[in-house]
């Protein structure tokens, strides 16, 4: 981890929580950005200022935290990953809570056409709401929807689609739920969150801020993070 480390009492002040109390947060849950040195028992605990910044804006459970609003400069700390095609990121995102970003390949240069956010998904995280896409199953909710509305606007995209049908070898609604993803040529890129409320809080920080690219409604989340 390259990112600064703060010791357990300087991150425990900035929060206003005693260090006994975030101790016990960070050994039971170990989120990411939770650093035990030596990590054996009795290693001093350090928290990555990412870990500090999800803490301050969506709290824990277990933690009396004060929350501060999620800004512009809150939005520009975020540690995204890089952009990798739809295809990939669908089998290498991370199995945990996160926000996602979609944008076309073809546009390197332009604002994300679509945001949205994943819940800890019986463990399956960012990864596995982006299977639900990649699968084709998911071609009435979040992209897959808005994906498969901007491909019924294309009647050469349908004529294909009718002239499999004609030949006999028409294709499953999954595959053309993926087939209208494929269309669009996205590429994604995400940021893991500590749980389903900071993914929530994000996600809609920045549809707000990119409201004028997203398919999404602006402030209004196209799907819930599961």
């Amino acid at each position: 981890m390259n990112e600064p480390l703060l010791n357990l009492d300087d991150a425990a002040r900035q929060l206003g929580v005693d260090t006994k109390s975030l101790r016990s947060y960070l050994r039971k849950h170990r989120p990411k950005g939770a650093v035990q040195k030596p990590p054996q028992p009795g290693g001093l605990w350090h928290v990555s200022t990412s870990l500090l910044l999800q803490l301050q804006i969506a709290g824990a459970p277990e933690l009396k935290i004060t929350l501060q609003a999620i800004d512009e400069s809150v939005l520009a700390s975020l540690d995204w990953s890089p952009w990798l095609p739809f295809e990939q990121a669908a089998t290498t995102a991370p199995v945990a809570p996160g926000v996602y970003m979609l944008r076309r390949t073809d546009q390197p240069d332009a604002a994300p056409i679509y945001i949205g956010a994943a819940g800890e998904r019986s463990g399956k995280g960012l990864r596995g709401r982006l299977k639900i896409y990649s699968s084709g199953v998911g071609a009435t909710s979040g992209i897959g929807k808005h994906a498969f509305d901007d491909a019924l606007k294309d009647p050469q995209w349908l004529r294909q689609l009718a002239a499999e049908a004609e030949a006999g070898t028409p294709s499953t609604i999954q595959t053309v739920a993926r087939r209208a993803i494929d269309r669009l040529e996205l590429e994604v890129r995400w940021v893991t969150c500590i749980h389903r409320k900071a993914a929530l809080l994000i996600e809609d920080a920045l549809i707000k801020q990119h409201h004028q690219t997203v398919w999404n409604v602006a402030g209004v989340p196209q799907q819930s993070a599961d």
